[in-house]
């Protein structure tokens, strides 16, 4: 009985080895998320959450000319205009720009330009907001040098 008992175990110890090596690497999900790392994730929505991407348009002529023009790419959200106060919703948002400490400008334009800046260094902040002013994912910054 035993060498019947032996062999079963041993049977069933090569034919549980496939399986258990199968899994040495977590499957993956098809998510896109390692290829785009600016998009964050939403707390109760499935996916991904929106995307906000930033960049400073003829940064150093405008520089020069001592303003700083900047435009915003999103995807993964509807922009809308912040004064229509309504119950926030998690896939409509404004865009708030902010130059160094200077108040938050909201508003729902994809381009926004900086007037009138003093030679030095500032710093330029976007963010996403609902419509109760809650930042949704992460802000993005950018740097600008006016001679």
């Amino acid at each position: 009985m035993t060498r019947i008992a032996f062999w079963a175990i041993t049977i069933l110890l090569f034919a549980c080895l496939p399986a258990a090596a199968q899994w040495k690497e977590p499957p993956a999900t098809g998510s896109p998320a390692n290829e785009l790392p600016d998009r964050t994730t939403l707390a109760g929505q499935a996916g991904m959450g929106p995307l906000l991407a930033v960049n400073l348009v003829n940064a150093e002529e405008n520089a020069r000319n001592h303003k700083a023009v900047v435009q915003v790419q999103t995807d993964g959200v509807n922009i809308v205009d912040p004064s229509d106060k309504h119950e926030p919703k998690i896939d409509e948002v404004h865009i708030q720009y902010r130059m160094d400490n200077e108040p938050i400008q909201t508003t729902s334009a994809k381009t926004w330009t900086f007037d009138h800046l003093s030679s030095g260094n500032h710093l330029v902040r976007v963010a996403l907001a609902t419509s109760d002013d809650r930042q949704l994912g992460k802000e993005r910054s950018l740097r600008v040098r006016v001679p």
